[in-house]
């Protein structure tokens, strides 16, 4: 039993972290996941304990509204996923490494057992993610390094017969952020263990990115007249629908730029001119964000324009969003019912990728 749940976990692990290549990688995944299920404490107790905080007993209570919504509306079982909480002692739960090669919008992808191949990889050690990165920077890709505050496991553990000690838990790092995105997040998470598809991770992503988006919007809804959020549920809606300007406006200044690096990358031109005019692609960028920096309402993209652009930036943005809005027309085409659509992207799921782009690619 104990050699099973082992590997149970380490099955896990590939999921969370997109990676198999050496048993080095395994153990710091296995020590880095296990480090915080040692920390796990429930969240039923947290709440029932007279010396919990009060934002800390209001933000988990939440987390409880939330997975009851899942359960009832969109029929989402969680099984015994999120009945843990685990405190952090830093602002990200992993850091993940992405690459691509300098002149090409295409992602460097890692392949694993059971999961196929994936875009990223993740370390719980920053000292091993920057290691590993810069052995990709000397392979001439471009690379970045990303703190990622929230993960899951995809439901592996997530099982009635095992111990509820191996279930994903909810991080510190998920209540810092506001509560209208602590709710996406835990929505998105959970859209990962309804579906996930081998080597196509923006499907994956995009898929997660829809769900949240919908599902926030119609907990919103269905809360506006409860005392779940008090008396700031007005304060609350307003700063969802802002940040959703905000980001569609983000969306539309790098999907701008990724245009035009594709039209770059595929030209004639000599290579050394191609990655002078892709610097000037990714200046260019930061002056049209500084000239339409006024319109953004509440978030500030200030950090992210700070890094080095380069391609795997833009690659990033594109994966979690590409393929929101097909997904947004295949709800519809189900008639907005959350069982059809999941069942509609299941069956997604056994086509190769070619008939599933395909397919996607129809829905207008």
């Amino acid at each position: 039993m104990r050699k099973c749940i082992i590997l149970f976990l380490l099955i896990s692990l590939f999921n969370i972290l997109s990676s198999c290549s050496d048993l080095g990688f395994y153990w710091q995944a296995t020590k880095g996941h296990l480090s915080l299920l040692n920390k796990k404490k429930n969240i039923q107790d947290l709440i029932d304990a007279p010396d919990t905080p009060a934002e800390l007993k209001r933000k988990l209570k939440l987390v409880e509204s939330t997975k009851s919504f899942a359960n009832q509306y969109l029929t989402i079982s969680l099984n015994e996923a999120y009945t843990g909480y685990v405190e952090l002692e830093r602002s990200y739960v992993t850091l993940v490494v992405t690459a691509a090669k300098p002149l090409e919008l295409k992602s460097y992808q890692w392949c694993y057992l059971f999961i196929g191949c994936q875009e990223y990889r993740g370390f719980f050690i920053e000292s091993e993610a920057k290691l590993f990165a810069s052995k990709m920077i000397s392979e001439n890709l471009d690379v970045s390094i990303r703190p990622v505050t929230a993960y899951s496991t995809l439901g592996w553990l997530n099982k009635p017969w095992l111990p509820d000690y191996f279930s994903d838990p909810v991080l510190s790092t998920f209540l810092m952020r506001h509560d209208a995105d602590l709710i996406s997040t835990l929505f998105h998470e959970m859209a990962h263990k309804i579906v996930f598809v081998k080597n196509d991770t923006t499907f994956n992503e995009s898929f997660a990115v829809f769900v949240e988006q919908e599902a926030l919007s119609q907990f919103l809804d269905l809360y506006k007249n409860t005392d779940l959020f008090n008396e700031n549920w007005e304060k609350i809606f307003s700063w969802y629908l802002n940040a959703r300007d905000d980001r569609a406006l983000f969306r539309e200044l790098i999907e701008n730029t990724y245009n035009k690096m594709e039209v770059l990358f595929s030209s004639k031109i000599p290579t050394k001119e191609k990655i002078i005019k892709k610097q000037q692609l990714f200046f260019e960028l930061y002056e049209n964000y500084l000239a339409k920096k006024k319109n953004f309402q509440i978030l500030s993209y200030d950090k992210w324009f700070e890094k080095k652009l380069n391609n795997t930036h833009l690659l990033g943005v594109k994966r979690y969003n590409s393929k929101v809005q097909k997904f947004a027309k295949l709800f519809e085409n189900n008639g907005k019912e959350w069982p059809a659509f999941f069942k509609s992207v299941r069956d997604l799921a056994y086509l190769s990728k070619k008939e599933r782009d395909s397919f996607m690619d129809s829905l207008n």
